[in-house]
């Protein structure tokens, strides 16, 4: 706990010395926004592959106990599932366009209130 709380201080510090020699308060996080971008095929294939494998997990899960609650978050894994791979599609058909920011907004919208059905629901 205590070395959590030295790093958010020493991270604090950091942004602050960054934001004042910086142009804009968001400069330092061109580096790793470069970084992301570089690898974004490989990460998202990977989320492909993990967003299927939860997919899979949660339908078995359904078929062995039948609940509302796991068919909400068999859903929730489906959701997920499918924006994954329309955005691993959209990254070599129609790079970025089709699966802008306002699309992923809907999916995870739908994802978080699927999951939050399935957990505050009596």
């Amino acid at each position: 706990m205590i070395f959590l709380k030295k790093l958010m201080v020493v991270l604090s510090l950091l942004f602050l010395l960054q934001s004042m020699f910086a142009a804009t308060p968001w400069d330092f996080l061109r580096i790793p926004t470069s970084l992301a971008s570089t690898i974004n095929p490989v990460v998202m294939g990977l989320l492909f592959l993990v967003s299927l494998g939860l997919f899979g997990i949660a339908v078995l899960a359904v078929k062995k106990k039948r609940s509302r609650r796991l068919i909400l978050v068999a859903g929730a894994f489906g959701l997920f599932f499918i924006k994954s791979a329309l955005g691993l599609i959209d990254l070599y058909v129609s790079p970025g366009i089709f699966m802008n920011f306002a699309v992923q907004g809907v999916f995870d919208l739908l994802i978080i209130g699927a999951f939050a059905i399935a957990l505050l629901k009596k």
